[in-house]
């Protein structure tokens, strides 16, 4: 393989590299064999860590060689050096086999191995596939390929190197939560629809590849959060971009989006419920009657809420989701999953314009009336609002900067305000579902307060906060066709 190539890494459930040499598109080949000792390494003082880096010495034939792992996709670009005396944190072996490929003119290898890795008395195996190419023109081959392999064999999406998967099992490091800004997203002057579609999606699928170790891991409750941001933003997208698009291509995947909305909604739901609610409730120096019971029944919900979650996070769906989603990004780079040409031929910055403009309008037709609005008129402002940032954030970069970030900062204080205002309704309504109605129950009554008391603190902000958004002048508007 050149030294730049396109990677795609997928696990496999345990098993099924066993049948592997028998599948078609094998042919009963053996492979070449494959064989290397590992070790996961770090200074005493953890320094590899502490800077977002995981250390892999590989020994095999060829010596030894050390390979820097980030263990977040926003570590820095330049990897520590690997000097000075290093520790042995892990130890275990890699054992398989790769094959050579011809698919589609370009030439590939498809390792197969078992890793297992093991600290102290905790010891862990996992089966892994590796797809690679030249980097460019196969990585769309190489999507083709994983989407033919997951016909038969029972792929895990795993967003991050296995091994860096591993060490996060192993205890070893702790992958953090990561937001939407640590994928900037550049969409320049000259960039046509299509392509600023693309670059888009792939960078929200990112994000959501990125907390994928986080919310299996469940230490962090941002987690959740920023993964269904990822999923939020993905599909403003393709509301944005709908009318360009294959809606026959594109059906099954908003099926699919569907489907991972409801464990992560579930948990979310329940995580800011039992954070930002009952834990202040219970720190007061008399809490009421009731609130143990509801912090005994809510555990249990977010216990079933979190194994819901990671059951659909390591089912072989996600792997086809995320696999189908890449094809469909790499057909509409190629035009066959595009049915409006003129419109992804577009510069990006008039299409976004157009866009932005008429989310601002539909923002501003409820927004005017907002002190006389219902809380679900609220709700719908609120949707509205959101669907404006992630469109200006989308684009930012293909306007000038300064005027951009004050136009997102105003809309995300309005966004925080209208969002606090739904997360009191939905903990009302949580606990209406729990507990007595607040006339028979302490514990009821106690949060109702909290709620009324929470929802009127964003009342009297909501005035401030639609006026400082109101008054900022379009940043779009010199882009805006004749």
């Amino acid at each position: 393989m050149s030294d730049l190539t396109a990677l795609l890494r997928l696990g496999l459930a345990p098993g099924s590299l066993k049948s592997l040499p028998q599948h078609a598109l094998l042919n009963g080949r053996k492979g070449r064999r494959i064989q290397s000792r590992l070790r996961l390494l770090d200074t005493s003082d953890r320094r590899f860590a502490s800077q977002g880096w995981l250390c892999l010495g590989i020994e095999d034939r060829a010596g030894l060689r050390h390979q820097m792992l980030p263990v977040a996709d926003a570590a820095g670009d330049d990897a520590p050096a690997v000097d000075g005396e290093l520790q042995i944190l892990a130890e275990g072996k890699l054992s398989g086999h790769a094959w050579a490929l011809d698919r589609d003119g370009q030439t590939l290898e498809l390792q197969a191995h078992t890793v297992t890795l093991q600290r102290g008395k905790h010891k862990l195996a996992y089966e892994a596939l590796v797809l690679q190419g030249v980097a460019g023109s196969a990585l769309p081959v190489l999507h083709a390929l994983a989407a033919d392999l997951s016909l038969d064999l029972s792929l895990r999406w795993t967003g991050a190197a296995p091994v860096v998967e591993a060490a996060a099992m192993l205890d070893l490091i702790e992958p953090p939560p990561l937001r939407a800004g640590a994928f900037e997203i550049e969409v320049t002057e000259e960039s046509d629809t299509a392509a600023a579609f693309v670059g888009i999606a792939r960078r929200c699928l990112a994000q959501f590849d990125a907390n994928l170790l986080p919310v299996l891991r469940d230490r962090d409750i941002e987690g959740v959060h920023q993964m269904r941001v990822a999923l939020r933003r993905l599909r403003s997208a393709l509301g944005a971009f709908g009318d360009m698009l294959d809606g026959d291509r594109l059906a099954p995947l908003i099926d699919d989006l569907r489907w991972l909305n409801g464990p992560l909604g579930r948990k979310r739901d329940l995580d800011v419920f039992i954070a930002e609610t009952l834990t202040p409730l219970r720190a007061l120096e008399n809490p009421a009657k009731g609130l143990q019971h509801l912090v005994t029944v809510l555990d249990d919900r977010r216990t079933a809420a979190q194994e819901a979650l990671q059951s659909a996070l390591t089912a072989p769906r996600l792997a086809s989701f995320r696999l189908g989603f890449e094809r469909f990004l790499d057909a509409v780079l190629d035009g066959s999953a595009v049915v409006d040409a003129e419109t992804a031929g577009r510069l990006a910055p008039r299409f976004a314009a157009s866009l932005l403009q008429r989310r601002r309008k539909k923002l501003r037709k409820l927004g005017r009336e907002h002190d006389k609005l219902e809380i679900a008129a609220l709700h719908e402002m609120r949707i509205r609002a959101k669907k404006l940032r992630y469109a200006a954030e989308f684009f930012r970069t293909a306007f000038g900067r300064k005027e951009t970030r004050r136009f997102i900062a105003a809309l995300a204080e309005l966004q925080d305000c209208l969002g606090a205002l739904n997360d009191a309704d939905v903990g009302a309504r949580l606990t209406e579902n729990i507990l007595s109605t607040p006339d028979r129950d302490p514990a009821a009554a106690a949060i109702a307060a909290w709620f009324a008391g929470r929802q009127q603190l964003q009342l009297a902000r909501l005035g401030d906060a639609w006026k400082a958004f109101d008054d900022i002048r379009p940043f779009w508007k010199g882009a805006l066709e004749d």
